[in-house]
């Protein structure tokens, strides 16, 4: 004997329609990923200057003013290296493509003599497919121009954009989250707004942690690379700093062109050496400024930045790994405070009825007289 339910049509067209809509919603949303990701770049900026943002408009400006006095430093920061060392590092990048076959096939040698002569055959091998990989011909120069010129305008209006919309965001703020507050119900509204300021409390110190990591990195990275004699350690310490903020293979990405760089140029004896560097910095990096610096902002296990990676990468390639951390770090938050709600909840209703009574600040006895 079976049974059957029949809904209503009204109800049905209703759930048909509410199905609709959220893929429709889905699909556009897919459909402007590119602008999603450029607004979540946004938040994490104006989550990262929030506080001098603040520490300003103690003073003579206001929050619209402090934004764009944050903004110049910025600029003048970037802007004032990159003037003096951008031309350095573009050459040092043209001159290291140029050589790099030579480089490759001084391997070559190093490669065969390998022990046992299957490994020494794999290792020659790969460095004759590099070579050729690296010898394909080349584009014609006008369309190398007009993709190079399409890619930097890109880029700059990209850049660009991201600052417009961080800087609304810290404008519009306070309407913002007065808005979201007025959604949802009014016993939910304190919960909602102490987990937005902890999510912006845990974002924006990722972020400045990231920063001063990356600054860090570079550093030591370039200082080490002039006293072994690579050559150009101001790219090659660039790289470093720019790896250190790609989560978990960051570290190891960082210092692999220079030991690349070192064996093709100088000699396998200077490549052990960059080894032995990379290590000292990682050791610094792990015990010392990863605790001093990131101790207070988001803390994410192993495991959920892997797979936060995983599912960022195969979703939104390189831009949804690069933010798996951030967001896995807001859920994370969410998750924790949602779960202390349910337990506090829990526990009052377990509680006597004498003390939860006193709690909502009724009185017992007059009452049950």
């Amino acid at each position: 004997m079976t049974f059957t339910v029949k809904l209503p049509p009204l109800e049905v067209l209703r759930a048909t329609l509410v199905v609709v809509g959220v893929g429709f919603g889905c699909f556009l949303l897919w459909q402007v990923q590119e602008v999603l990701f450029l607004l979540v770049l946004a938040i994490l900026l104006a989550t990262a200057i929030e506080p001098l943002v603040k520490q300003l408009r103690r003073g003579p400006f206001t929050r619209g003013t402090g934004v764009l006095a944050v903004y110049t430093l910025i600029i003048v920061i970037i802007g004032l290296p990159a003037y003096l060392f951008i031309p350095s590092v573009v050459d040092q990048a043209a001159t290291f493509s140029a050589t790099l076959p030579d480089r490759l096939q001084q391997l070559k040698p190093y490669a065969e003599s390998l022990h046992p002569a299957l490994v020494g055959t794999l290792a020659a091998g790969m460095i004759d497919n590099a070579v050729r990989a690296v010898q394909t011909p080349q584009q014609p120069a006008q369309d190398q121009i007009v993709e190079a010129g399409t890619t930097a305008a890109h880029t700059l209006f990209a850049f660009v954009t991201v600052f417009v919309l961080a800087f609304y965001w810290l404008v519009e703020r306070a309407s913002i989250k007065r808005v979201i507050l007025r959604t949802v119900p009014v016993r939910l509204a304190r919960d909602v707004n102490t987990v937005w300021m902890e999510v912006e409390d845990k974002l924006g110190g990722w972020v400045r942690g990231q920063i001063i990591l990356m600054l860090a990195v570079g550093a030591m990275a370039s200082l080490g690379y002039v006293v072994l004699g690579l050559p150009n350690p101001a790219l090659l310490g660039v790289v470093a700093g720019m790896c250190e903020i790609i989560p978990m293979v960051g570290p190891f990405l960082a210092f692999a062109p220079a030991v690349l760089v070192a064996l093709a140029a100088l000699d396998p004896t200077h490549a052990l050496m960059v080894v032995a560097y990379a290590l000292i910095i990682q050791q610094i990096e792990s015990n010392i400024l990863v605790p001093r610096v990131m101790g207070r902002t988001v803390g994410v296990s192993s495991l959920t930045v892997m797979l936060g990676i995983l599912i960022g990468g195969a979703l939104a390639g390189l831009p949804g790994a690069f933010l798996a951390v951030p967001i896995a770090g807001a859920l994370q938050v969410i998750l924790a405070h949602v779960l202390r709600s349910e337990d506090a909840s829990q526990a009052q209703e377990h509680a006597d009825p004498t003390e939860r009574a006193m709690r909502q600040g009724e009185t017992v006895g007059p009452r049950a007289a």
